[in-house]
């Protein structure tokens, strides 16, 4: 059964990156933009486990691995948030630096006079021909409505342009406020601070400026097994990230913004061109690259049969996930993964076995990491939408 979830957040929400914190590396933490989906399967999987009596059998710790969770993803109200998407340039007018104009991305078509790249065989580079220079910072997370005319057609000229003064109202969000906090370390037997022992955290702050609504977190859940029950019934405070910071945990009525727009649906039919912009961060154990394409960039997603051939990709530098293992006989570190950012674009082409249409629906907000588990955790879950071989001398508005 599928279940829809949203956390509300007590304090701000510590979710610091992989580098090294403690006494030996320096006492100030690095924070997150936005907690991975890790830190959402972790703490919503000891919750139901808590709920069946706490005793976490290996039975039990397998059923909960097998839930499969999406997200998180920033709620406002009943309006889905995503990453901004990496196939955008912002920039300002050289006349009038108050007035930005944007640029879509897309892969370039090479010309028939013996250009060529180092890329790989078949993949066409993603470049910005015009001389400009783009702005420092957009806003962070677009709404879902924002995202679909993005991924509708990139090109529209009424699409609006984020602005220094973008609002909620336009259906953007710039990043989480940071919430630094210094704390000291208390010796137990004197129950007073240790001489020296200073630290910091930081929190992202989920309040939204200029609104009467908090940001949320909002999670998919399926589950088909004992602890669907519980995911029926979950109504209370549950720790979530570090430092034990409370969410409020609830079990809402579905949300239609996790199925696929018919709009979009319709632009998507007889086309053979797919867009993929990754909504939460992805895993693949060739880096960038999926693992489910071969040497010739071809190669149908985890759970379909159509079959693509990968033309362009907009990625960002990877960032390194970790972690500590409290499973029985597996006590320890986890390895250090690269993890590909939320935001990146994949520019595919439809070979055979189906339509635009039909994959779209199939892996709307679905996972498409190449680790069963990382797919069950939420890692990669994709959005989709058109794109058309270009110049790059056209579009910007």
């Amino acid at each position: 059964m599928i279940y829809y979830l949203n956390m509300t957040p007590r304090d701000p929400i510590i979710a610091r990156d992989g580098r090294p914190f403690g006494a030996g590396q320096g006492h100030r933490m690095r924070s997150l933009d936005w907690p991975y989906p890790s830190v959402l399967a972790g703490s919503l999987r000891t919750l139901l486990g808590k709920m069946a009596g706490g005793e976490f059998k290996a039975d039990e710790v397998t059923q909960l691995k097998a839930i499969e969770i999406a997200g998180p993803l920033p709620v406002i109200g009943e309006a889905l948030y995503f990453p901004a998407p990496k196939d955008i340039v912002v920039w300002e007018d050289e006349q009038d630096q108050l007035k930005r104009k944007l640029t879509p991305l897309s892969p370039l078509t090479l010309e028939p006079d013996g250009s060529a790249c180092d890329l790989p065989k078949g993949l066409s580079p993603v470049i910005v021909s015009k001389d400009i220079k783009p702005v420092k910072k957009i806003p962070a997370f677009w709404s879902c409505e924002k995202m679909i005319q993005w991924l509708k057609n990139p090109l529209d000229k009424k699409f609006d342009v984020p602005t220094k003064e973008t609002t909620l109202e336009q259906g953007y969000l710039y990043a989480l406020e940071k919430d630094e906090r210094f704390h000291v370390k208390i010796d137990p037997e004197i129950e007073a601070a240790e001489e020296g022992l200073l630290f910091m955290t930081v929190g992202l702050d989920c309040t939204v400026r200029d609104s009467e609504q908090d940001l949320s977190i909002a999670t998919r859940v399926e589950a088909n097994n004992g602890f669907s029950r519980h995911l029926d019934s979950i109504n209370s405070f549950h720790p979530f990230g570090g430092e034990r910071r409370l969410l409020y945990w609830e079990k809402i009525e579905k949300n239609n913004q996790w199925e696929i727009p018919p709009d979009l649906k319709d632009a998507l039919e007889n086309k053979t061109h797919l867009r993929l912009v990754l909504a939460t961060p992805a895993l693949f154990e060739t880096g960038w690259k999926p693992g489910w394409l071969n040497e010739h960039l071809e190669g149908c997603p985890p759970g379909t049969n159509i079959l693509l051939r990968l033309r362009g990709a907009c990625v960002d530098r990877w960032s390194a996930i970790s972690g500590w293992s409290l499973e029985k006989g597996k006590v320890g570190p986890k390895a250090v993964q690269r993890l590909l950012p939320a935001g990146s674009v994949y520019f595919f082409e439809i070979l055979e076995g189906g339509s635009a249409q039909n994959l779209a629906e199939t892996l709307w907000l679905r996972p498409i990491s190449d680790d069963v588990q990382e797919r069950r955790d939420g890692f990669g879950l994709a959005l989709w939408g058109l794109w058309k071989e270009t110049n790059n001398e056209d579009g910007g508005s």
